[in-house]
């Protein structure tokens, strides 16, 4: 297949997409809920201020992550290396997040049927791979 470089509406809208996404997770974090991972990291660390500390870390990320994405349609690659470095870190904290969410957590591989985990496990490949996509 060839790829074109030039305008898609499909990047757009994935990278539309997978900002609010991280944003609202990162913001839903603050306000006391917050997503998969979040769950999963109070189900396993035991220590509450290590646990606090790990949670609002987490939602920092993910909103600097979600707001960066959906800035980057405005201001193109003007952070350069730093728009570099900001992706290879949201890549690196999704894959501990899907570690953390889909083989350590309350929903893990060995603690809920097959069907569920399967479908929870490729929405969350789906973002993992968005985040690769984007990052070229």
């Amino acid at each position: 297949m060839s790829k074109s470089s030039g305008f898609s509406i499909g990047r757009v809208l994935l990278q539309i997409a997978l900002g609010l996404l991280l944003t609202v997770a990162g913001i839903w974090t603050f306000m006391g809920g917050g997503d998969e991972g979040v769950s999963a990291i109070r189900n396993i660390i035991g220590n509450k201020t290590l646990e606090t500390i790990l949670i609002y870390a987490y939602g920092v990320i993910e909103i600097i992550s979600g707001i960066f994405l959906i800035l980057a349609l405005f201001i193109g690659d003007r952070l350069g290396t730093f728009g570099n470095i900001l992706m290879i870190i949201i890549m690196i904290v999704w894959i501990i997040a899907i570690v953390l969410m889909d083989f350590l957590g309350a929903g893990s591989f060995f603690k809920s049927a097959l069907l569920p985990w399967l479908y929870r496990f490729a929405g969350h490949l789906m973002i993992l791979g968005s985040i690769i996509y984007l990052r070229k």
